[in-house]
């Protein structure tokens, strides 16, 4: 069933896979009603090697993954914010702010 039919709504937001972005994929997007492209500033998953904590800032956006170590990317995360003088916030209310969402 198509994501219209079974969720009630079409979706205003896309997370491309890998954060993939080019024109053809904004063209799509944007024809099939897509209001915003939502990627991500820092991807805290460990895949292999735990990456070094980058330095966050206010608006940064971080991408985590439910895996094995979700819980020490997420510590590492808040660790990071934390560090930075930071509060996680969700991103809905950002959005709807911005009128992207309802």
């Amino acid at each position: 069933m198509p994501p219209v039919v079974s969720h009630g709504r079409e979706p205003k937001l896309l997370r491309p896979p890998y954060g993939a972005v080019n024109d053809e994929v904004r063209a799509t997007a944007k024809a099939r009603g897509v209001k915003a492209l939502v990627t991500w500033t820092y991807d805290f998953t460990t895949w292999a090697e735990t990456p070094p904590t980058p330095q966050l800032k206010a608006g940064d956006i971080v991408l985590l993954h439910f895996t094995p170590t979700l819980a020490a990317d997420l510590e590492r995360a808040l660790g990071a914010a934390k560090a930075a003088g930071l509060k996680p916030a969700a991103l809905v209310p950002h959005l709807k702010a911005a009128g992207l969402v309802p």
